[in-house]
């Protein structure tokens, strides 16, 4: 495997230096913030039942196993992933996002939101697969056009990848790309959804369980929170590091050890 600090290195800041102001994966942050957003309109809007909760959840069920499947394979720039579930579809992440996204419409049906979620999705999915795409051809070349010809985009394929590179799912990637907080995130998200149903919707006394459930959402909150601040502040320090590793290699300069 080659060094991803070599002297010449195809990195992902490369990358961003030498593409257009313009370049699609510049785009690749709008899903965040459709997430968010998504997240914010759903609560005001929602208007949950006891038979859409029971119809979502297998669904939203189904988007996290996808994405813990495919976190345990993923190691980003480092090696293209063709095992696990980017043998059938290059992006399985965005396809357990949207199921993970269609459940929580189902849950709380209402024609407007389903509307904003797909052709939100579609149109910044769209913009990001093609940016990501743009960095992944860059650097892993032939072998990545060879991928993309093979496997779909985003429906997936009946059959496994035939170049497939055999390597095994990793529970530490699972915990390295944060999944946790995507985890956390969607517990609270779906606790706060029965707790308005409950409250507002079905106008009932508030109970003792009920309130163990709103402290339960309180310490999520601040345990989702903090993971995030955490894990922003770990990536700001590593990228600061790697950018300077790369500084150095462009300059000549000695590498101390």
């Amino acid at each position: 495997m080659k060094n991803l600090f070599s002297s010449k290195p195809k990195d992902i800041s490369i990358v961003q230096e030498s593409a257009s102001p313009l370049s699609l994966h510049r785009f690749r942050k709008f899903r965040m913030w459709f997430a968010w957003a998504f997240a914010l309109v759903m609560f005001v809007y929602s208007r949950s039942s006891t038979r859409g909760l029971l119809i979502g959840v297998p669904f939203i069920v189904a988007g996290e196993t996808i994405r813990i499947w495919s976190h345990g394979y993923l190691r980003k720039v480092r090696k293209l992933a063709t095992d696990g579930p980017y043998a059938y579809v290059r992006n399985p992440l965005y396809f357990g996002n949207f199921l993970l996204g269609l459940g929580f419409c189902v849950v709380v049906w209402q024609p407007i939101i389903f509307l904003i979620y797909v052709n939100g999705f579609f149109l910044v999915y769209w913009l990001t697969v093609r940016g990501e795409e743009e960095k992944l051809e860059f650097k892993f070349g032939e072998a990545f056009k060879s991928y993309r010809k093979a496997v779909p985009r985003f429906i997936p394929r009946l059959t496994p990848y035939e170049k497939r590179s055999n390597a095994k799912f990793a529970f530490h990637r699972v915990l390295g790309h944060g999944e946790l907080i995507t985890l956390l995130a969607i517990i609270n998200l779906f606790l706060v959804v029965y707790i308005r149903q409950e409250l507002f919707q079905e106008k009932k006394p508030l109970s003792m369980m009920t309130g163990v459930m709103i402290g339960f959402i309180f310490f999520l909150s601040v345990l989702l929170v903090s993971s995030m601040i955490n894990r922003k502040w770990r990536g700001s320090k590593k990228y600061k590091r790697y950018r300077m590793h790369s500084i150095q290699q462009q300059n000549g300069s000695p590498n101390f050890h």
